[in-house]
């Protein structure tokens, strides 16, 4: 039997239309049982630096709620080594089964585009939300002569900065601002801590250290140093006095704010980080874990992973823009 013209643009339609339509069903069953399944066993978050400090704390606190939310143990194991770099190319190298998770942050950013040979791209994380925010500032002595940005230009020497890691997103602000202001600057690193560094500011060993705003608010509250400046979007609550760097002429130096957040390895399936994803969100939610937030010094500001991943994208494309302007303090 001869098949009619009619009958053969029919069976084509059922290879364009159909077929794809299969695939897709298929590959939504697929995402579906990888979520409904998941997880079945204890997810391990890696921090990349050592126990007691802000990553580790803040983790801890999070995965001791967001175990709640998923129904498995959550384990914290810290691998510190190389400036962090160690724990993340772990991260970056484990199996993508949603069961290994990390912390991240801007500074790991910034740190990956100035290595020669990087062992991991934060850009191909699997990113699972935001946690936490910190607002940088420029901190200086309380009697200093610098009472705003438009001071640094004025005092004829270079300004000192201290900074406990010269590519910290804080310090990075600086060096940018400093080469649009066209005021020179001097980094004093070798400082072991954000502490450490607004103590050499209060010892007269630097002009300003350009940290996290909650670094030194016990030594501002005490009258010891004074914020003149933060880098973000709204001025900081607590200190409404203090102008943002946006105010000051600067306002896409917001992004280097020092954001944490989760991530995973390349290629997790979305059934399974979506399941991550909505567990971290409701743990940030949580009334027990918002109030162990506030006794341990965590703001908390809850992003989506696609948000922290444009976020780590918009970055990259900004420091390659000055990348030359941050290389010279680096040699």
């Amino acid at each position: 039997m001869r098949t009619t013209t009619f009958e053969k643009c029919w069976q084509k339609a059922i290879y364009v239309i159909f077929l794809p339509l299969c695939f897709f069903i298929v590959n939504q069953g697929v995402s579906y049982a990888a979520s409904t399944d998941f997880p079945k066993k204890e997810v391990t978050i890696t921090v990349n630096y050592g126990p007691g400090g802000g990553r580790d704390i803040m983790a801890r606190g999070v995965g001791k709620v967001m175990s709640k939310y998923l129904g498995v143990p959550v384990v914290i194991m810290n691998q510190p080594g190389a400036g962090g770099a160690k724990g993340l190319i772990s991260l970056f190298n484990s199996p993508p089964d949603g069961y290994s998770l990390g912390v991240g942050s801007g500074s790991d950013t910034t740190n990956q585009f100035f290595e020669k040979k990087p062992q991991y791209d934060n850009r191909k994380f699997t990113y699972i939300g935001r946690i936490q925010h910190q607002t940088p500032a420029w901190c200086v002595k309380s009697d200093s002569p610098l009472r705003s940005l438009k001071d640094f230009g004025t005092l004829g020497r270079p300004i000192r900065m201290s900074t406990f890691s010269i590519l910290s997103n804080p310090a990075v602000v600086a060096m940018i601002i400093a080469n649009r202001e066209k005021w020179p600057l001097a980094v004093i690193g070798g400082y072991k801590s954000a502490a450490e560094a607004l103590l050499g500011v209060i010892r007269g060993d630097a002009d300003f250290a350009s940290t996290g705003l909650s670094d030194g608010e016990q030594l501002i509250r005490a009258g010891q140093i004074r914020p003149i400046l933060t880098v973000d979007q709204k001025r900081f609550p607590d200190f409404p006095d203090t102008p943002t760097a946006s105010e000051a002429g600067h306002p896409d130096m917001g992004i280097f704010s020092t954001d944490f957040w989760f991530i995973a390895p390349p290629g997790v399936p979305k059934g399974r980080s979506k399941v991550l994803e909505d567990a971290l969100a409701k743990s940030l939610k949580d009334p027990d874990f918002i109030k162990w937030a506030k006794t341990a010094g965590v703001d908390i500001k809850a992003g989506s992973g696609e948000e922290v991943r444009q976020k780590v994208f918009n970055l990259f494309n900004l420091l390659q823009q000055y990348k030359g302007d941050i290389e010279k303090y680096m040699f």
